[in-house]
């Protein structure tokens, strides 16, 4: 062996010697180097150990999001380096500017294409929170974990004006409608439209004529921006035929519905209300019904209030409310649950059941809750949709059939089949009478069909119109060579003209006039925002 290769194997063992050096207890002595808190430095160890003994043994501390490398559970080894990476968390919160949108909303209060500021816009503010994270001292990343509006944002609403159809349709009677939150009136022709209110917020749970058509009921929101999303208010316009009609603010406050109660000598309302609730479907309903004579002039309560139906929470789903209808005369007044019809006992207040079918199950899916449409005809009949008998092997509360039921209250009698599989939102009307052939009374029946009736709440309707027998069905509107009605509001309903010769909609979001006889459709408004179509008589 060379003097070269001597030197060179006594330096590889003096490394060796001086990186591995015996205890005096002759144990194997091992240098390893942490790496931490912006600084370095070597120990000695002579226990084979993992590295978080180690740590531990030396008295450094690691939190709890701390990044160690190599990991805790590897073997202390000679030269190992351990570098351990600071990581912490924080909450951060700050302000941000939440900025309003612009809603155009087109009104046939101003002329066609003007414009008009009706409420100015305002940015709000929300406190938006982001958890912090960073290594060593230096921001990695940060996400963000709740905002919470502090101040919602006001939007700027513009007035535009609508370009209204030329054609001018006649009419009988008074013809009302809601759109844009505003309540708007129709008498004598098409051209005659013009504005009951003007203050805006009319929510549409409670929109009625009177049966002389000179008083407009309606329910609106309140104004406090706090206030629970129920919480209204209930409205009369006590002169329909005034130049500018002053609405009157009645005393009843979360009204869930109301209605002009008939063959009454002074002008009479019956209400229901409920309480303001968190969450869905907003509200709790008392299931109560009350009687409030109104003075013709000003408005004012006559007499107090009369308790009809006391409070209550009887029924399936009772929660979601009763609907109530009176009829034409005013001596009977009916009643529909999501699995039932009937008879509310004037004296006691008691409900009698006159039709039961299983309820609607699958609405709840969607929270809300279906309760059929009813409708009196002059002569004391009454027409309802019922949830059918399952189509196949489903339960009876997940039934795809919905029939249209007549009923004959006074002679216990039950058509329950009287119209087949006509579909969830049918709204089945009666015509008011009118002198048919020969001078006899007669009336029709009005109502939607589903297109697709096994599939009848997703799918387009037509209107049909069939005798009060309901022979001579026939399709009137819109037809095969236009898209169909989509899902029929129940509460916009159908709207008999007085003399029955005309029936107003709503299609395609404006206020549609179809003849009965010859089945021409001539569209009335163009905002895109026409709903509740009522129409009376003037006295």
């Amino acid at each position: 062996m060379s003097k070269r290769t001597i030197l060179l194997v006594a330096a590889l063992l003096a490394l060796l010697l001086s990186a591995c050096q015996q205890t005096p207890e002759g144990r194997s002595e091992l240098a390893v180097t942490v790496i931490a808190d912006g600084s370095s430095r070597v120990y000695r160890y002579d226990r084979t150990v993992s590295v978080g003994q180690f740590l531990e043994s030396i008295g450094v501390t690691l939190g709890e999001l701390d990044q160690v490398n190599p990991s805790t559970f590897t073997q202390l080894t000679n030269g190992m380096r351990i570098t351990i990476t600071r990581v912490s968390e924080r909450t951060e919160c700050e302000q941000e500017i939440l900025p309003f949108d612009s809603d155009e909303q087109i009104t046939p209060l101003l002329q066609p294409g003007a414009r008009q500021v009706a409420q100015f816009g305002e940015n709000g503010t929300v406190e938006v929170c982001y958890r912090v994270t960073s290594q060593d001292g230096v921001e990695i990343g940060r996400s963000e974990i709740s905002r919470v509006p502090i101040k919602p944002p006001r939007d700027e609403i513009i007035y535009v004006g609508a370009e209204q159809p030329n054609t001018l349709i006649p009419i009988d009677g008074v013809l009302a409608y809601l759109a844009g939150g505003q309540a708007f009136i129709i008498e004598g022709n098409t051209a005659r439209l013009r504005p009951l209110t003007t203050h805006g917020r009319l929510d549409g749970r409670v929109f009625e004529l009177s049966p002389d058509g000179r008083h407009l009921l309606y329910t609106r929101s309140t104004e406090d921006p706090n206030d629970p999303e129920f919480s209204n208010e209930l409205w009369v316009v006590l002169d329909t035929s005034a130049a500018t009609p002053e609405p009157v603010q009645l005393v009843p406050s979360d009204v869930l519905s109301a209605q002009w109660v008939p063959g009454q000598s002074t002008p009479t309302i019956s209400y229901s209300t409920a309480a303001p609730r968190n969450d869905v479907p907003n509200w709790q309903a008392y299931n109560d019904l009350y009687l409030m004579q109104l003075d013709p002039q000003t408005g004012q309560a006559l007499g107090g209030f009369d308790e009809v139906v006391a409070p209550n929470l009887l029924g399936i789903y009772a929660y979601w409310g009763r609907r109530f209808s009176w009829s034409p005369d005013g001596t009977q007044l009916a009643w529909a649950l999501a699995d039932s019809v009937g008879l509310v006992d004037l004296e006691t207040g008691e409900f009698r059941a006159l039709l039961n079918f299983p309820e609607y199950a699958t609405a709840l899916v969607n929270f809300w809750v279906w309760v059929p449409r009813l409708s009196w005809s002059d002569d004391g009949y009454l027409i309802t949709t019922v949830h059918g008998a399952p189509y196949g092997s489903e339960a009876p509360e997940d039934s795809i059939i919905f029939d249209l039921a007549v009923l004959d209250p006074e002679r216990d009698l039950q058509i329950p089949q009287f119209v087949s599989r006509s579909g969830i939102w049918a709204s089945p009307t009666y015509s008011p009478t009118f002198e048919g052939p020969g001078g006899s009374p007669t009336a029709y029946i009005a109502y939607f069909q589903a297109r697709e009736p096994l599939n009848s709440p997703g799918s387009e309707y037509d209107l049909w119109v069939a005798d009060s027998d309901g022979s001579n069905a026939r399709r009137l509107f819109p037809g095969p060579d236009r898209p169909g009605l989509r899902s029929p509001d129940p509460e916009d309903g159908i709207a008999w003209s007085p003399s029955a010769r005309q029936i107003a909609l709503v299609y395609q979001k404006n206020l549609w006039l179809i003849d009965v006889e010859t089945g021409r459709a001539t569209q009335i408004t163009s905002d895109n925002q026409a709903q509740r179509p009522r129409w009376s008589r003037t006295s």
